[in-house]
Parts: C-alpha cells; sequence; structure tokens
C-alpha cells in the first residue's frame, strides 16, 4: 500500500481561511468536495484507499478558481466543475509524488508501489481533464492542458537537476487555478495576467490553517497593489467576506 499522505503533510482540516470561505463561496466548495469523492470511488478497494488517504481536507486551489470565476457570469455547474478540475490536477501530482525517486533497490515492493503511483495518479489526470471538458469552453481546456504540461516540465527538470528535493510546483497551480477561473467567464488578458501572478502567491497564504480570511485579504490587496487590475477579486472578497 502507499503511505497515508496526510501523515506526511500538515494540513488543518479546520483551516480558519476556509471555514470563511465556504462561507462566502456558498455551496460551491461543498459541491466540489463533493464531486472529488465521487470521482475518487472506482469500486477497486485498494485504489479507493489510497485515493481516500490522500484527499487533502483543504482546497485552495479550488477556492482561487471559484473566487475569480465569480468576477463574471457563469455557470455553477460549469464552476464546480472547473475548480473540482484542478483540485483533482493537484490529486495527480500528490500521488506520483509517491514514486521512488533516486537510486531505487528492484524489489517487488518498489515495483507495486511505483506501479501504483503511476497508474493511480494517470486515473487522477484523467478525471481532472473530462471535468475540464465539462466547461465546453476550448479555451478552458487548452490552458488546463498547458498547466500539465508546465508541472510534467518542472518535475522531469527537477528529477534530472535536484532529484533528492522535494517538487516545488504549487505556484504552477495555484497561477492556473485563477487563469482557468478567468478564461471560464471571459475576462481580459491583462486581468487573467494580475490575477494568475497574485494568486501564485496567495494561494500560499490559503494553505495556512493560522491564517484569517481578513488577513488573507489584506495579504492579497497587498499582492495586487501594483496592479490594479487584479484588485477586483480582493474586493470582491472582502465585500462578500462573512461578518465577524
Amino acid at each position: 500500500m502507499l503511505p497515508n499522505k496526510r501523515k506526511l503533510e500538515q494540513i488543518s482540516p479546520t483551516a480558519v481561511v476556509e471555514s470563511n470561505l465556504e462561507r462566502l463561496l456558498g455551496d460551491d466548495l461543498a459541491l466540489v468536495r463533493k464531486t472529488i469523492q465521487e470521482r475518487a470511488q472506482t469500486n477497486y478497494p485498494m485504489v479507493d484507499g489510497v485515493l481516500d488517504d490522500t484527499i487533502p481536507e483543504h482546497f485552495p486551489r479550488a477556492i482561487i478558481t471559484l473566487g475569480v470565476s465569480r468576477l463574471g457570469h457563469s455557470d455553477p455547474e460549469k464552476r464546480v466543475a472547473l475548480a473540482s478540475a484542478i483540485e483533482m490536477l493537484h490529486l495527480a501530482v500528490s500521488i506520483h509524488d509517491f514514486i521512488p525517486r533516486g537510486d531505487v533497490a528492484t524489489t517487488e515492493q518498489n515495483r507495486v508501489l511505483m506501479g501504483s503511483a503511476i497508474l493511480i495518479g494517470d486515473y487522477c489526470f484523467g478525471q481532472a481533464s473530462t471535468l475540464a471538458a465539462m466547461t465546453g469552453k476550448p479555451e478552458v481546456v487548452a490552458a488546463f492542458s498547458d498547466a500539465l504540461a508546465k508541472l510534467s516540465e518542472r518535475r522531469v527538470i527537477s528529477l534530472i537537476e535536484t532529484p533528492h528535493q522535494p517538487h516545488a510546483d504549487s505556484a504552477i497551480l495555484y497561477a492556473y487555478a485563477a487563469e482557468v477561473g478567468a478564461l471560464l467567464v471571459g475576462l481580459p488578458h491583462p486581468l487573467r495576467y494580475a490575477l494568475r501572478e497574485a494568486a501564485a502567491s496567495f494561494g500560499e497564504v490559503l494553505t495556512d490553517s493560522e491564517t484569517s480570511v481578513a488577513e488573507a485579504i489584506l495579504h492579497l490587496e497587498a499582492l495586487t497593489k501594483d496592479r490594479p487590475a487584479a484588485r477586483q477579486l480582493a474586493n470582491w472578497l472582502r465585500t462578500h467576506r462573512p461578518v465577524s
């Protein structure tokens, strides 16, 4: 069996930011969680067990996609599908992290571990692509494919140059979480670019369980200080944030 990812990462299931943003985003975030859980049911006990152990409790990438898509007019089902897709892409990457790196002994256990991680991760990639296609927007699917290509490129480079260091590609997913959300509602390129830059750093704040939603918004406002176009997201969050 693959190791329990939850025991390897300090991810709080009661993150303050998400508990506030769940009220802000209405049912969308709950529907994302439900969608991911449904996609993780394959009727293969071993696979289902790995997926269940690896699904995080906190979905910062979905929060970014849902927040950005609220800056325009979007079909609820499509924005939920897209937010679920970006989280399934993260899940695929997380499972591929189980693949042994460096000099690995050719034991039966390592072969099973490597094969399982590759196949289950690829299953998640497939589910992510299917969900992205549900938007019915070729430009969204193209951006999603571009995100996958950049993730793969970064991983190949890290395997070659720093094989014993952990992958550092979270910023790519945060940036593309904003990009696909913006494309879904047809935001103009300058705004998409500004949102993508801000989201690359904002995502890190969203993963911090000690950060309040007010602090997260202040951080986003600081990030967008020199990017007036991207202030719309911070303004929307501040306007709709729950009353303390």
